[in-house]
């Protein structure tokens, strides 16, 4: 990705559209940093999992995976913003016509995204339902309520008080996701995992 970047910059320095650099027009500016926020995203991930691997952390399957469908989405997404800095991507003998070829099989080797989402989801899934088995069905339903009409807990002291509102916006749709999911749970029960569409929301 950062290959991918690199030459991304350096096309947008030399090339000349009208009068300018591409470099000075803010739709390029735009997708050069939506590249190198997906990089610095894909690298900060990749070092969390092989920090746990490093520490001989007893699970990081799930990590993996998540880590794997990133990292192949969005090195697909660099690549196709850089095939749009030249007129036909995908022609013989272009120089990023092999990138987007290994760069789409890298969706497919060592589990489809796909299939990964699915395992991603189920996991999540699968963490409720034995919360609810173990609670019983009055619990099950005491605890949504619970997380339907109680607020989330705001965060204080742990992050800068300029990130605070953010934080307490991440935690009340977090608090709505898992209240949506605890509903499908207790509605499908086990046959919850024949709903891929569902699963994929």
């Amino acid at each position: 990705m950062r290959m991918l970047i690199a030459k991304a910059i350096d096309h947008a320095n030399t090339r000349k559209q009208f009068i300018s650099n591409l470099r000075e027009y803010q739709g390029i500016q735009q997708k050069i940093a939506r590249m190198n926020l997906l990089c610095y995203a894909n690298e900060s991930m990749a070092y969390m999992l092989c920090g746990n691997m490093d520490r001989g952390a007893p699970e990081y399957q799930l990590e993996a995976a998540i880590s794997k469908i990133f990292a192949s989405q969005a090195a697909w997404t660099c690549v196709t913003r850089l095939s749009r800095f030249w007129e036909v991507p995908v022609h013989e003998g272009c120089r990023n016509r092999r990138w987007m070829r290994d760069l789409r099989i890298f969706r497919i080797f060592e589990g489809t995204n796909d299939i990964l989402k699915l395992f991603v989801a189920l996991n999540g899934v699968q963490d409720i339902g034995k919360k609810f088995k173990s609670a019983g069905t009055m619990g099950a339903m005491v605890g949504l309520m619970k997380n339907k009409f109680l607020p989330a807990a705001p965060l204080k002291n742990q992050v800068h008080s300029d990130l605070v509102p953010s934080v307490d916006m991440l935690r009340a749709d977090i608090s709505k996701f898992s209240v949506s999911v605890s509903e499908q749970v207790i509605k499908h029960k086990k046959k919850i995992i024949e709903q891929q569409v569902l699963l994929n929301r």
